[in-house]
């Protein structure tokens, strides 16, 4: 007899659940907020290794190159067969070419010029990989707590270092509930139409208690490249889109560099 089929969407719930028991344990053991801080970038690593395959190395780090130093980087994960320059624990120090994603993890981001500074950042490396590499690195956030009041900062501060440098950030997560994704040019999300299709945006969803799981399985595809048709179900828990049912709830749409409309 066959057994019952699995309940994916109560599986992606799971992995909020998850982050927040991960994350409350160590908080009960530890108060400093630095070490708090690091404790939450080594979670998301954590949780990272268990679902990205074991040749791909996820530590954090520096960028270095003939002429300048990253700032630190809390989530580092290198592209597959590419060399380090050095390591230590998951401690790296790499060139340009070889991230695959750059993650900035914050336990909590309030505020335009918070998130203004976190996107700015993000993507002045990710310009270093882009300018200095040819390197596209996939560019994301991950703020454990956040309100829906935080999308309109993140969405005007994701939309302006666009403007001014060029550089897209994909995926942003706010709390447990709220997710941010960036569409491109031809990618089509289930629900739109032709004229949608060929405008880039960024799109804001209410995704109750999911988007730490949507953030993970949106970095897994950019990793894996991942069969959308024969196995996508697995990675992301709406089967039929994440427009649906009024979850979009905010977009931008990006007509060219330099121009924004809502």
């Amino acid at each position: 007899m066959d057994g019952m089929p699995p309940n994916i969407f109560e599986y992606h719930k799971s992995i909020t659940r998850e982050f927040e028991i991960l994350k409350d344990r160590i908080g009960q053991l530890i108060s400093h907020n630095l070490t708090q801080g690091e404790w939450k970038e080594a979670i998301l690593r954590a949780i990272l290794r268990r679902h990205l395959p074991e040749t791909i190395r996820i530590g954090r780090g520096f960028i270095v190159t003939r002429e300048q130093l990253s700032t630190q980087i809390d989530v580092l994960v290198l592209k597959l067969g590419k060399p380090t320059l050095f390591q230590d624990g998951d401690l790296f120090i790499v060139t340009p070419d070889v991230p695959g994603a750059i993650i900035e993890v914050k336990s909590e981001i309030q505020g335009p010029q918070q998130w203004q500074e976190v996107s700015e950042k993000l993507a002045r490396n990710g310009r270093i990989c882009r300018d200095i590499g040819k390197n596209r690195t996939w560019l994301g956030v991950f703020s454990y707590q956040g309100s829906e009041q935080q999308i309109r900062h993140a969405l005007d501060a994701v939309c302006q270092v666009y403007s001014e440098m060029g550089v897209i950030i994909n995926c942003i997560t706010i709390g447990s509930d709220y997710f941010i994704r960036y569409w491109g040019e031809g990618e089509r999300e289930m629900g739109d139409s032709e004229e949608e299709s060929g405008q880039s945006r960024f799109r804001a969803y209410e995704l109750t208690d999911l988007s730490p799981s949507y953030f993970v399985g949106n970095l897994i595809d950019a990793m894996c490249n991942v069969d959308r048709w024969e196995t996508g179900y697995t990675w992301f828990a709406h089967e039929r889109g994440k427009r649906r049912g009024g979850r979009l709830i905010a977009e931008k749409i990006i007509e060219n560099r330099g121009s924004v409309s809502h």
